[in-house]
């Protein structure tokens, strides 16, 4: 297995820089042990590139040292970074940041499942697309084609900014977590990818013939993998 252009890893080896940048220029209203952090980080980063330079194959690579010893550097990572019970985060700024951190440890929690679909190097894989509930669906406050909504599973809930006006209430549909981006005000934190889906799909990994949007999100990946 070619690990060293594995678009999931890659998409990994960004969610470490985007981490770092954040952990070095901290301004989030609460405070957080800086050197254990950069420590981790920098953890973080060595794990991933020894599996971007790993090339086993597939099935070793998901039984390594490496990727078991990243699992756990992001555990650790989310209860040092992610923000306290009890702590508001009312600027876009701030939840921007926040945003981003939770992306980032999603991304080096969830390589093993990423890299558990198979050898073959696709930019569909690298980004979880989940199949959620659409809890509500409101016009943008200050966009007019632009719509906000609030989606997510029993575990998890996301805002994602989309222009695509047919989105219905109840309606379940496959939203990929991605990078957290600022629309006018707005922090989105998912891209739409689908049409409507069974209900019965609620809360897992969409199938990849049912990505209907998959042109948005090759292009997505790249974006993400040429910003490196």
């Amino acid at each position: 297995m070619d690990t060293s252009r594995d678009f999931r890893i890659l998409v990994a080896e960004d969610a470490v820089s985007r981490l770092e940048k954040r952990v070095r220029v901290w301004s989030l209203p609460y405070p957080i042990n800086k050197g254990r952090a950069m420590e981790l980080v920098k953890r973080a980063r060595s794990r991933v590139m020894e599996i971007k330079y790993s090339f086993l194959p597939l099935d070793m690579l998901l039984q390594s040292d490496a990727l078991r010893d990243l699992e756990a550097v992001a555990s650790e990572l989310a209860k040092l970074l992610l923000p306290p019970k009890g702590v508001r985060i009312e600027s876009i700024a701030h939840r921007l940041a926040v945003a981003e951190i939770r992306y980032c440890l999603w991304v080096l929690m969830g390589l093993r499942g990423r890299l558990g679909l198979g050898e073959e190097n696709r930019a569909e894989y690298a980004l979880d697309v989940i199949a959620m509930e659409v809890g509500s669906v409101e016009k943008h406050p200050r966009a007019e084609r632009l719509w906000v909504l609030r989606v997510g599973t029993e575990r998890f809930g996301l805002t994602v900014v989309t222009n695509v006006s047919s989105v219905k209430r109840g309606e379940v549909r496959g939203f990929a977590i991605a990078p957290p981006t600022e629309f006018f005000g707005v922090v989105s934190e998912g891209m739409l990818c689908t049409e409507p889906l069974p209900k019965e799909l609620k809360g897992r990994r969409v199938p990849l013939d049912s990505i209907h949007h998959r042109a948005e999100l090759i292009n997505l990946v790249n974006s993400i993998v040429g910003r490196r």
